[in-house]
């Protein structure tokens, strides 16, 4: 009996490790996987970055109002927007009636930065911009432009959408701000 007594201890001793350690286990992963979409979702946001930025092209647009709008448009304060662009490169494997160029924006709204297109360049009244969250949990987004010397703006200040409509700058920086990660810096070459 007290043999019985021993090996019942020993079993429940055994039993109280083993599940100590696999909840311990499970906790961890758990925390794991919740970085690792984290990490998926950042790798998402600047691979769409790096493809619209490195695809932008010199097509300005028309607006709701028929007024012209420059190809790049960014740090101008309208609304939540902080880029605009025009990009080349939009694929069309069903063979659609429409152009391969495409208007994209990003906005920066409630902590959320979000991409924009449209089906149309030239926009029109009716016309509205499909959404995507692409990251949560951004504290701000910090956009620079090169040309000769870096700006907040494009196109420049001082310069007027009409003179140079269609200029573009050599690079574009993102500086992205997270509330997990800090800063993140990327450095977009642009090819014209």
């Amino acid at each position: 009996m007290l043999e019985l007594l021993i090996a019942m201890a020993i079993f429940s001793l055994i039993s109280i490790m083993s599940f100590s350690g696999l909840n311990h286990v499970l906790f961890n992963k758990e925390i794991v996987d919740k970085e690792l979409q984290r990490l998926s979702d950042i790798q998402r946001t600047m691979l769409n970055l790096a493809r619209d930025i490195e695809q932008v092209t010199t097509r300005s647009i028309r607006d709701e109002l028929g007024g012209k709008k420059a190809s790049l448009i960014g740090g101008q304060n309208i609304d939540s927007t902080v880029l605009e662009l025009t990009r080349n490169g939009w694929r069309n494997p069903a063979q659609q009636k429409r152009s391969q160029l495409q208007r994209i924006a990003y906005s920066f709204e409630d902590n959320k930065l979000v991409r924009l297109y449209w089906y149309h360049l030239d926009h029109l009244q009716t016309d509205e911009p499909k959404q995507r969250v692409l990251l949560s949990d951004v504290e701000s987004i910090n956009i620079r432009y090169l040309e000769t010397e870096w700006s907040d703006t494009w196109p420049k200040l001082g310069t007027t959408q009409s003179s140079a409509p269609d200029s573009l700058p050599r690079a574009i920086e993102v500086t992205l701000k997270l509330k997990d990660w800090g800063k993140i810096t990327r450095l977009f070459r642009i090819n014209s």
